[in-house]
Protein backbone atom coordinates (compact mmCIF):
# COMPACT_ATOMS: atom_id res chain seq x y z
CA UNK A 1 0.00 0.00 0.00
CA UNK A 2 1.58 3.24 -1.15
CA UNK A 3 1.21 6.42 0.87
CA UNK A 4 -0.82 9.16 -0.77
CA UNK A 5 0.86 12.41 -1.78
CA UNK A 6 -1.37 14.24 0.72
CA UNK A 7 -0.06 12.12 3.59
CA UNK A 8 3.55 12.57 2.49
CA UNK A 9 3.12 16.34 2.35
CA UNK A 10 1.53 16.29 5.81
CA UNK A 11 4.42 14.30 7.20
CA UNK A 12 6.93 16.67 5.57
CA UNK A 13 5.21 19.79 6.89
CA UNK A 14 4.82 18.34 10.38
CA UNK A 15 8.57 17.68 10.35
CA UNK A 16 8.96 21.42 10.93
CA UNK A 17 7.23 20.97 14.29
CA UNK A 18 9.80 18.42 15.41
CA UNK A 19 10.83 20.62 18.31
CA UNK A 20 7.24 20.76 19.65
CA UNK A 21 7.24 19.46 23.24
CA UNK A 22 11.04 19.67 23.12
CA UNK A 23 12.54 18.16 26.28
CA UNK A 24 15.91 16.98 27.53
CA UNK A 25 14.88 13.32 27.70
CA UNK A 26 13.79 12.82 24.09
CA UNK A 27 14.58 16.19 22.46
CA UNK A 28 12.62 15.99 19.16
CA UNK A 29 11.09 12.59 19.90
CA UNK A 30 7.55 13.71 20.78
CA UNK A 31 7.30 16.26 17.96
CA UNK A 32 8.56 13.71 15.46
CA UNK A 33 6.06 11.14 16.69
CA UNK A 34 3.30 13.64 15.99
CA UNK A 35 4.62 14.04 12.42
CA UNK A 36 4.10 10.32 11.79
CA UNK A 37 0.50 10.16 13.00
CA UNK A 38 -0.98 10.60 9.47
CA UNK A 39 1.49 8.03 8.06
CA UNK A 40 0.66 5.37 10.64
CA UNK A 41 -3.07 6.02 10.31
CA UNK A 42 -2.95 5.39 6.57
CA UNK A 43 -0.74 2.31 6.64
CA UNK A 44 -1.97 0.31 9.65
CA UNK A 45 -5.35 -0.80 11.01
CA UNK A 46 -6.64 1.06 14.04
CA UNK A 47 -5.75 -1.67 16.52
CA UNK A 48 -2.06 -1.50 15.54
CA UNK A 49 -1.61 2.27 15.22
CA UNK A 50 -0.80 3.00 18.88
CA UNK A 51 1.82 0.26 18.98
CA UNK A 52 3.46 1.44 15.75
CA UNK A 53 3.61 5.03 17.00
CA UNK A 54 5.27 4.00 20.26
CA UNK A 55 8.51 3.14 18.48
CA UNK A 56 8.99 6.84 17.68
CA UNK A 57 8.79 7.86 21.35
CA UNK A 58 12.56 7.63 21.75
CA UNK A 59 15.43 10.09 21.75
CA UNK A 60 15.72 11.81 18.40
CA UNK A 61 17.68 14.89 17.41
CA UNK A 62 18.82 16.15 14.02
CA UNK A 63 18.63 19.23 11.82
CA UNK A 64 14.89 19.05 11.00
CA UNK A 65 14.33 21.69 8.33
CA UNK A 66 16.91 21.61 5.51
CA UNK A 67 18.67 18.26 5.11
CA UNK A 68 17.31 16.21 8.01
CA UNK A 69 13.95 15.79 6.28
CA UNK A 70 15.55 13.04 4.18
CA UNK A 71 15.40 10.77 7.25
CA UNK A 72 11.62 11.04 7.50
CA UNK A 73 11.34 10.40 3.77
CA UNK A 74 13.36 7.21 4.10
CA UNK A 75 11.31 6.25 7.17
CA UNK A 76 8.06 6.56 5.19
CA UNK A 77 9.45 4.31 2.46
CA UNK A 78 10.42 1.71 5.06
CA UNK A 79 7.04 1.96 6.80
CA UNK A 80 5.33 1.27 3.47
CA UNK A 81 7.36 -1.89 2.94
CA UNK A 82 6.83 -2.95 6.56
CA UNK A 83 3.04 -2.52 6.25
CA UNK A 84 3.11 -4.64 3.08
CA UNK A 85 4.79 -7.48 4.97
CA UNK A 86 8.44 -6.93 4.07
CA UNK A 87 11.09 -8.24 6.45
CA UNK A 88 11.62 -4.86 8.13
CA UNK A 89 11.32 -4.67 11.90
CA UNK A 90 10.66 -1.65 14.10
CA UNK A 91 14.27 -1.93 15.28
CA UNK A 92 15.50 -1.66 11.68
CA UNK A 93 13.65 1.64 11.24
CA UNK A 94 14.89 3.03 14.54
CA UNK A 95 18.47 1.93 13.81
CA UNK A 96 18.36 3.71 10.46
CA UNK A 97 17.04 6.90 12.07
CA UNK A 98 19.55 6.90 14.91
CA UNK A 99 22.42 6.20 12.48
CA UNK A 100 21.53 9.08 10.17
CA UNK A 101 20.45 11.77 12.62
CA UNK A 102 24.04 12.70 13.55
CA UNK A 103 25.53 12.97 10.04
CA UNK A 104 22.47 14.79 8.66
CA UNK A 105 22.56 17.21 11.58
CA UNK A 106 26.14 18.11 10.69
CA UNK A 107 25.36 18.57 7.00
CA UNK A 108 22.10 20.43 7.66
CA UNK A 109 23.61 22.82 10.18
CA UNK A 110 26.44 23.59 7.76
CA UNK A 111 24.04 24.36 4.92
CA UNK A 112 21.63 26.44 7.00
CA UNK A 113 23.78 28.19 9.60
CA UNK A 114 27.16 28.44 7.90
CA UNK A 115 26.12 29.01 4.28
CA UNK A 116 22.52 30.06 3.60
CA UNK A 117 22.01 32.26 6.64
CA UNK A 118 25.21 34.36 6.48
CA UNK A 119 25.11 34.77 2.68
CA UNK A 120 21.47 35.86 2.60
CA UNK A 121 21.89 37.99 5.72
CA UNK A 122 24.98 39.68 4.28
CA UNK A 123 23.15 40.66 1.11
CA UNK A 124 20.04 41.89 2.93
CA UNK A 125 22.03 43.78 5.57
CA UNK A 126 23.65 45.77 2.80
CA UNK A 127 20.19 46.61 1.41
CA UNK A 128 18.99 47.66 4.86
CA UNK A 129 22.06 49.83 5.51
CA UNK A 130 21.42 51.54 2.18
CA UNK A 131 17.96 52.50 3.44
CA UNK A 132 16.05 49.89 1.46
CA UNK A 133 13.18 48.66 3.63
CA UNK A 134 12.90 45.54 1.46
CA UNK A 135 16.13 44.16 3.00
CA UNK A 136 14.60 42.44 6.07
CA UNK A 137 11.53 41.37 4.06
CA UNK A 138 13.69 39.72 1.38
CA UNK A 139 15.73 37.99 4.08
CA UNK A 140 12.70 36.54 5.87
CA UNK A 141 10.87 35.46 2.72
CA UNK A 142 14.02 34.28 0.92
CA UNK A 143 15.20 32.21 3.87
CA UNK A 144 11.83 30.48 4.17
CA UNK A 145 11.72 29.74 0.43
CA UNK A 146 15.21 28.23 0.48
CA UNK A 147 14.41 26.22 3.60
CA UNK A 148 11.14 24.79 2.29
CA UNK A 149 12.55 24.06 -1.18
CA UNK A 150 15.58 22.24 0.18
CA UNK A 151 13.56 20.43 2.85
CA UNK A 152 10.89 19.21 0.42
CA UNK A 153 13.35 17.95 -2.18
CA UNK A 154 15.45 16.14 0.43
CA UNK A 155 12.31 14.56 1.88
CA UNK A 156 11.11 13.32 -1.52
CA UNK A 157 14.60 12.08 -2.37
CA UNK A 158 14.56 10.00 0.79
CA UNK A 159 11.09 8.64 0.08
CA UNK A 160 11.74 7.74 -3.56
CA UNK A 161 15.12 6.10 -3.01
CA UNK A 162 14.49 4.64 0.43
CA UNK A 163 17.45 3.48 2.46
CA UNK A 164 19.82 3.92 -0.49
CA UNK A 165 19.11 7.67 -0.76
CA UNK A 166 21.76 8.90 1.63
CA UNK A 167 24.37 6.50 0.17
CA UNK A 168 23.64 7.69 -3.37
CA UNK A 169 23.69 11.30 -2.23
CA UNK A 170 27.07 11.03 -0.54
CA UNK A 171 28.68 8.87 -3.25
CA UNK A 172 27.58 11.21 -6.04
CA UNK A 173 29.56 14.05 -4.50
CA UNK A 174 26.69 16.50 -5.09
CA UNK A 175 26.74 17.72 -1.50
CA UNK A 176 30.47 18.41 -1.59
CA UNK A 177 30.19 20.31 -4.87
CA UNK A 178 27.28 22.39 -3.58
CA UNK A 179 29.07 23.12 -0.32
CA UNK A 180 32.23 24.18 -2.19
CA UNK A 181 30.26 26.48 -4.51
CA UNK A 182 28.24 28.20 -1.82
CA UNK A 183 31.31 28.46 0.41
CA UNK A 184 33.07 30.45 -2.33
CA UNK A 185 30.03 32.71 -2.63
CA UNK A 186 29.96 33.04 1.15
CA UNK A 187 33.58 34.13 1.26
CA UNK A 188 32.87 36.74 -1.43
CA UNK A 189 29.95 38.09 0.60
CA UNK A 190 32.05 38.23 3.77
CA UNK A 191 34.76 40.06 1.83
CA UNK A 192 32.25 42.63 0.59
CA UNK A 193 30.89 43.05 4.13
CA UNK A 194 34.43 43.63 5.38
CA UNK A 195 34.97 46.52 2.97
CA UNK A 196 31.48 47.93 3.42
CA UNK A 197 31.04 47.70 7.19
CA UNK A 198 34.52 47.78 8.78
CA UNK A 199 35.70 51.39 8.76
CA UNK A 200 39.32 52.29 9.48
CA UNK A 201 40.30 55.82 8.45
CA UNK A 202 43.79 57.17 9.09
CA UNK A 203 43.47 60.16 6.76
CA UNK A 204 44.10 62.45 9.75
CA UNK A 205 47.68 61.19 9.88
CA UNK A 206 49.40 63.60 7.47
CA UNK A 207 53.09 64.43 7.52
CA UNK A 208 54.85 67.44 5.97
CA UNK A 209 58.55 67.74 5.08
CA UNK A 210 60.01 71.10 4.17
CA UNK A 211 63.38 71.79 2.56
CA UNK A 212 64.91 74.26 0.15
CA UNK A 213 62.95 72.72 -2.71
CA UNK A 214 59.58 73.20 -1.05
CA UNK A 215 57.09 71.26 1.08
CA UNK A 216 56.19 67.60 0.58
CA UNK A 217 53.02 66.20 2.18
CA UNK A 218 52.19 62.54 2.76
CA UNK A 219 48.78 61.34 3.85
CA UNK A 220 49.10 57.91 5.45
CA UNK A 221 45.64 56.82 4.29
CA UNK A 222 45.53 58.03 0.69
CA UNK A 223 49.25 58.03 0.00
CA UNK A 224 50.13 54.63 1.44
CA UNK A 225 47.27 52.26 2.26
CA UNK A 226 44.80 53.29 -0.46
CA UNK A 227 47.62 53.47 -2.98
CA UNK A 228 48.81 49.94 -2.16
CA UNK A 229 45.43 48.25 -1.81
CA UNK A 230 42.09 49.97 -1.17
CA UNK A 231 40.40 48.30 1.77
CA UNK A 232 43.68 46.96 3.15
CA UNK A 233 43.12 48.31 6.66
CA UNK A 234 39.65 46.75 7.14
CA UNK A 235 41.07 43.46 5.85
CA UNK A 236 43.94 43.61 8.34
CA UNK A 237 41.53 44.34 11.18
CA UNK A 238 39.31 41.37 10.25
CA UNK A 239 42.26 39.00 9.82
CA UNK A 240 43.80 40.19 13.07
CA UNK A 241 40.52 39.66 14.92
CA UNK A 242 40.17 36.19 13.41
CA UNK A 243 43.74 35.29 14.39
CA UNK A 244 43.22 36.39 17.99
CA UNK A 245 39.93 34.52 18.29
CA UNK A 246 41.04 31.27 16.65
CA UNK A 247 44.78 30.95 17.27
CA UNK A 248 45.30 32.89 20.47
CA UNK A 249 42.01 31.71 21.97
CA UNK A 250 40.99 35.23 22.95
CA UNK A 251 37.40 35.31 24.22
CA UNK A 252 34.86 37.19 22.04
CA UNK A 253 33.97 39.56 24.90
CA UNK A 254 37.66 40.33 25.42
CA UNK A 255 37.98 40.99 21.68
CA UNK A 256 35.08 43.45 21.80
CA UNK A 257 36.71 45.28 24.71
CA UNK A 258 40.03 45.44 22.85
CA UNK A 259 38.33 46.98 19.80
CA UNK A 260 36.57 49.54 22.00
CA UNK A 261 39.81 50.46 23.77
CA UNK A 262 41.69 50.89 20.49
CA UNK A 263 38.84 53.04 19.15
CA UNK A 264 38.83 55.24 22.25
CA UNK A 265 42.61 55.57 22.08
CA UNK A 266 42.49 56.73 18.44
CA UNK A 267 39.73 59.22 19.21
CA UNK A 268 41.78 60.53 22.15
CA UNK A 269 44.85 61.00 19.92
CA UNK A 270 42.78 62.92 17.36
CA UNK A 271 41.36 65.10 20.13
CA UNK A 272 44.85 65.88 21.44
CA UNK A 273 45.87 66.85 17.92
CA UNK A 274 43.00 69.35 17.80
CA UNK A 275 41.12 67.55 15.02
CA UNK A 276 37.76 67.82 16.84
Amino acid sequence: MALSKKTLVKNWLLTYSSETCYNYERLQGLGNTNAFVPVIRELYPEDKQAEELKKYLVFYNTEPSWMGTIINGITCAMEEKRAEGADISADDIMLMRSSLMGPMAGIGDTVSQSIAYPILAGICIQLALAGNFAGPIIFDVGYKILQLTCGYNMYMLGYKKGRDAIVDLLQSGIINRVLDAVSIVGLMVVGCMTVGNVKVDLSWLEFDWTNELGTVSLNLQTGVFDALLPGLLPLLVVLGTWALLSKKQVKPLTMVLIIFLVGFALVGIKALMGLY
